[in-house]
């Protein structure tokens, strides 16, 4: 499906202000939540005000209540977590890695839908089949509110999963995985920036420096990335033909992200780690990835706009 609202508009432009992999929350909160922020700022009058109702519906609020898109940009993670481990595949897609780390030739893998979004009786299909069915849910207006607000809140999250590179591939060795980097320990250890110059460090997984350490360690507020993004990122990022608006191109883009996080890492290191024997990811990691996770969020938001205007249009 091609998002013919995505085609129209610039970046720059708003129109209103196989079994469970095991992958953890793709972003954290805040990183779900500047991808929403970003998104309601551009969706057309259509698109907002059925989702302003659906809202409404769902929290039994009366006009002039409103609600943002950010509010329930992480329900799917807690529904997940909630006795529904039948949607925990549809958070991701284990496309296996290409490089290997310190390798210094890029190389990718193709999405290929029989081999990376297998159906699976307990955890579900992957994201590149449980989003579009959560679309076609969320655009019929003869299911419920509550069905449509259920497909809305999925969306809104699986868009944002789809822009996080570490849950657009697994790394295999023979029969093991990685679980999109959940199984490999790294110590994150950087500075902060002048004045106050301290040392930060975190022993964490390499998965979740993705989801969270290169954003948050920057900034303490989720308003603050999203107002940079606005007026530092968005302005430079390049148009968006509309042949480029589908899920399987962004796929694409986001893969190619995640081999080159995997391809920074130390030569050598294992598909699997622990401490004491954490991978150190420093200050030169951090200066080269932080910006492309922030732009990673710019682009979800923007695919997530895309998505909704299209979804909801009045002309389909």
């Amino acid at each position: 499906m091609k998002w013919k609202a995505a085609a129209a508009f610039s970046l720059a432009a708003t129109s209103m202000s196989g079994a469970m992999c095991g992958q953890a929350l793709a972003w954290g909160q805040e990183g779900h939540a500047v991808i929403a922020e970003i998104a309601q700022h551009r969706l057309n009058q259509n698109t907002y005000d059925t989702i302003e109702q659906l809202l409404r519906s769902h929290l039994k609020l009366q006009p002039p209540a409103t609600v943002s898109l950010a509010s329930v940009a992480s329900w799917a993670d807690d529904y997940r977590a909630d006795s529904h481990k039948e949607t925990s595949n549809w958070h991701f897609i284990d496309i296996p890695l290409a490089t290997k780390p310190g390798d210094a030739s890029a190389s990718t893998t193709a999405y290929d839908p029989a081999r990376d979004c297998k159906d699976n009786a307990s955890f579900g299909v992957c994201l590149m089949r449980a989003l579009p069915a959560q679309e076609q849910i969320l655009a019929d207006p003869a299911k419920s509110d509550e069905e449509r607000w259920q497909a809305l809140a999925f969306v809104i999250h699986l868009v944002g999963d789809l822009s996080q590179p570490l849950h657009c591939v697994e790394r295999m060795d023979g029969s093991q995985g990685d679980q999109g980097g959940n199984t490999l320990t790294v110590s994150f250890n950087v500075y902060r920036p002048k004045p106050d110059g301290s040392t930060y460090r975190d022993l964490t997984t390499f998965h979740a420096v993705w989801d969270s350490s290169l954003i948050l360690f920057k900034y303490y507020d989720w308003g603050k990335v999203a107002l940079d993004i606005e007026t530092d990122v968005i302005p430079h990022l390049p148009a968006m033909p509309a042949a480029d608006q589908t899920p399987e191109k962004w796929l694409a883009e986001c893969h190619g992200k995640a081999e080159e996080a995997y391809r920074a890492l130390p030569k050598g290191t294992q598909i699997k780690s622990d401490n004491p024997h954490a991978v150190i990811l420093d200050q030169a990691y951090f200066d080269q990835f932080s910006p492309v996770a922030v732009e990673q969020l710019a682009l979800g938001g923007l695919h997530l706009a895309a998505v909704l205007n299209e979804t909801l249009a009045v002309d389909k």
